[in-house]
């Protein structure tokens, strides 16, 4: 695939975003909706994804879309498990495990 630096910075941006969802939505104090659009984590999580966005144009531009989404997806998936259980302390599950190992396996098999 072509420029693997901008798909990785991608890729960390759309984790980052998520990850600045689920702490928005932690929030113990919820005053009015006002308050919930004015969240510092759903700010940041809103600009994290529109510049993953405009990454994302320029690396479906230059790469082929059925090997570039897949790819990202997984990665995204993958970044998401590690996250939630060293930043916010889920649970291994075996199935979940599982599912990592099938992801990884299918990676392997989309980049041949």
């Amino acid at each position: 695939m072509q420029q693997p630096g901008l798909i990785a910075f991608a890729i960390l941006l759309n984790v980052a975003a998520q990850l600045s969802i689920k702490l928005a939505g932690q929030q113990t104090e919820f005053k009015s909706l006002l308050h919930q659009i004015l969240s510092p984590w759903l700010i940041s999580a809103i600009l994290l994804y529109g510049f993953s966005f405009l990454m994302t144009v320029r690396i479906y531009a230059v790469n082929q879309l059925s090997t570039a989404a897949p790819f990202m997806a997984a990665c995204t998936f993958v970044l998401i498990y590690l996250v939630g259980y060293f930043l916010l302390g889920e649970a291994i599950t075996i199935g979940k495990v599982a599912g990592l190992v099938l992801i990884i396996i299918g990676l392997a098999l989309l980049l041949q």
